[in-house]
């Protein structure tokens, strides 16, 4: 059938920026497409990036959605945005694809792409191999614990 890339849209949006852009997002999908024709590129976001953006790009948010030019998670889906990011490589897999994905984090059985950007404001990926299972669950669940102070003392 052919690639098909996995764009985690907080990753391409927030990538070496204090705040996410949307119009870095739409950047980096671009020339993700340009330079890699003969894919198909399917852009997956977190809903609670939206409340991260600047009230213009809010608005461009939705109508992103409304496009179909990127797919929000699901309320109440299994380990999140990547755990979706996983059921659909699973899915699209069975299929007959080749998957690829973009994301800051391990999803496990799904090769990952290194994400670049040139001097010239050019985006690129270069895969960097399949991520072991257990390793992905290992590295998910491996969050730190919250501390909290106690009050009144």
């Amino acid at each position: 059938m052919g690639t098909l890339l996995l764009l985690d849209a907080d990753t391409l949006a927030g990538w070496r920026r204090p705040t996410p852009s949307l119009a870095q997002l739409h950047h980096a999908v671009l020339h993700l497409e340009r330079t890699r024709p003969d894919d198909r590129v399917a852009v997956i976001a977190d809903p609670s990036m939206k409340f991260s953006l600047t009230g213009e790009e809010q608005t461009r948010f939705d109508a992103d959605i409304v496009a179909g030019v990127l797919v929000c998670t699901p309320a109440g889906a299994v380990d999140g945005t990547h755990g979706f990011i996983g059921a659909v490589a699973r899915q699209a897999a069975e299929q007959g694809w080749e998957v690829l994905a973009v994301s800051d984090r391990a999803v496990a059985d799904v090769p990952l792409a290194r994400l670049q950007r040139d001097d010239y404001g050019r985006w690129s990926i270069e895969s960097s191999g399949t991520v072991d299972a257990a390793r992905a669950k290992a590295a998910s669940s491996a969050q730190r614990p919250v501390r909290r102070r106690r009050s009144g003392r």
